[in-house]
């Protein structure tokens, strides 16, 4: 079974040769005043700003037409609906203006049900994504992995009766074996796109861990249009965590690339601190730099020789680095400033 290798999703067109797509999922319940609303929009464009290509939204209720419609319109980045058991949800979602909407089609009820939320997908030009977990599969003998893949197909198979192509697969679990080995198998056997996640991965560390080695692997080897990272925290931690991985891959150039050491007893200059506070600003500079942080004059100048731009410092004494030539000295509570200026004209 084969899919046209592209789909479109609102602006953004995903498919094989075309670059991978970072996605997060909100995790709150949706406002419901506009000032809060706003807020969120302004917050979603920072995550676009930071690299994320498109945003899930969970949508439970009808009730929540009116916030979803709004954030549908003002979102910059494609906006999904993530939809369970009632297909008159996903009607509504649509209806909202939503992009994309995330079911499972076992979980919509009878199989009239998902062709209803299909047509409407293909009438209004809406993308689905198939999102199987390997909790919430139907029954069968075969191992897990070719259970997921082949209902999948069979997924995909109802939707290309009903004339509908403008689809993307996903096949998680939180057994990065299990993710892997299904994700492989459907890539054997189909071209449509692949989201790529490993799910329930944990707190920061464990998630990244987790999602690192399969998703590492799977983009690798050529498989996945489009990718999460999973994490019980922050949704800007999941989209730094994205990027992150496909920048170490090879597969995005853009962005500030951060070498920071970890500090030891040699440090005078805090480093960590430093880079705290100045972190959220250098993920959303589009700027292809290398910018290193470094805690004494062992490394920096060292450091410095490989980066675009470079800082250290002794005691209350701050050294700028561009290219590994000493260009100023400042005091500490001018490095931010500095370091920023000094981005900002680096070409």
């Amino acid at each position: 079974m084969t899919g046209d290798n592209h789909v479109m999703i609102g602006g953004k067109l995903l498919g094989r040769g075309l670059p991978i797509l970072v996605q997060t999922m909100y995790d709150s319940a949706l406002p419901r005043e506009r000032q809060d609303l706003e807020q969120l929009v302004r917050r979603i464009g920072t995550l676009n700003s930071m690299g994320c290509d498109i945003i899930r939204f969970s949508y439970p209720s009808s009730d929540d037409h009116e916030s979803f419609s709004y954030l549908c319109k003002q979102s910059p980045i494609p906006v999904v609906a993530d939809i369970h058991f009632d297909y008159r949800l996903a009607l509504d979602a649509i209806s909202c203006g939503c992009q994309k909407i995330r079911i499972n089609p076992g979980n919509i009820g009878a199989r009239w049900k998902v062709d209803e939320v299909v047509k409407s997908a293909l009438d209004n030009h809406v993308a689905i994504r198939i999102g199987l977990n390997s909790g919430s599969l139907p029954k069968g003998n075969d191992p897990v992995p070719k259970l997921m893949s082949d209902t999948a197909l069979e997924y995909l198979d109802w939707f290309e009766q009903a004339g509908f192509t403008n689809t993307v697969v996903s096949l998680k679990a939180s057994d990065t074996d299990l993710t892997l080995e299904a994700n492989r198998r459907f890539a054997s056997l189909s071209d449509y796109p692949l989201h790529l996640g490993v799910t329930e991965a944990g707190s920061v560390v464990s998630a990244i861990t987790r999602s690192t080695w399969a998703l590492g692997q799977l983009l690798s080897e050529g498989i996945g249009n489009t990718l999460r990272i999973s994490i019980t925290g922050d949704i800007e931690t999941e989209v730094q965590a994205g990027v992150e991985l496909l920048r170490t891959l090879g597969l995005r150039k853009k962005g500030i690339r951060v070498v920071s050491c970890p500090r030891c007893g040699r440090h005078s200059f805090d480093s960590q601190g430093f880079l705290q506070s100045v972190e959220q600003e250098l993920l959303t500079i589009d700027k292809d730099l290398t910018v290193a942080i470094m805690g004494c004059q062992v490394n920096g100048p060292g450091e410095a020789k490989s980066a675009d731009l470079a800082i250290t410092g002794i005691g209350n004494s701050i050294f700028l680095y561009e290219k590994g030539k000493l260009v100023r000295k400042v005091e500490k509570h001018e490095a931010k400033q500095a370091l920023l200026e000094a981005i900002e004209h680096a070409e």
